[in-house]
């Protein structure tokens, strides 16, 4: 029996400063309501991780093979609600069924800050 296809799509993501983006995820890992992804916002920009900016995340392992899954949180309360030992079912590529991962690490949002320094008067 052939493993499960990883597809993707574009899920609402709301930032900790309340702007709605779209980002990319797996349908496998969005149908997981724990997660906070709803369908895409038409017209909201794609969140686009960099060096500078960075999605809060869930990453969770397998802790039989030592596989992992990493990927976004949708929203500042999904991020709270959840505990490091939560279990979710996620397909492996080759295997046809589900491996129990549990919650091992839960990484906060990155956004690039501007600081202002004092702007002080020249001297003459």
């Amino acid at each position: 029996m052939p493993g499960q296809q990883l597809n993707y799509n574009y899920y609402t993501y709301v930032s900790d400063d309340g702007t709605t983006y779209n980002i990319r995820a797996s349908v496998d890992w969005a149908a997981v309501a724990a997660h906070g992804l709803a369908a895409r916002t038409s017209g909201a920009p794609r969140f686009i991780a960099s060096k500078s900016q960075k999605p809060r995340t869930f990453t969770y392992r397998d802790a039989t093979t030592g596989r992992s899954k990493t990927g976004p949180v949708g929203t500042v309360a999904a991020y709270g609600a959840a505990d490091l030992g939560d279990a979710e079912n996620f397909y492996v590529t080759g295997l046809a069924t589900t491996v129990s991962h549990a919650l091992a690490k839960k990484t906060g949002e990155k956004v690039p800050t501007t600081l202002v320094g004092a702007q002080l008067p020249d001297h003459a």
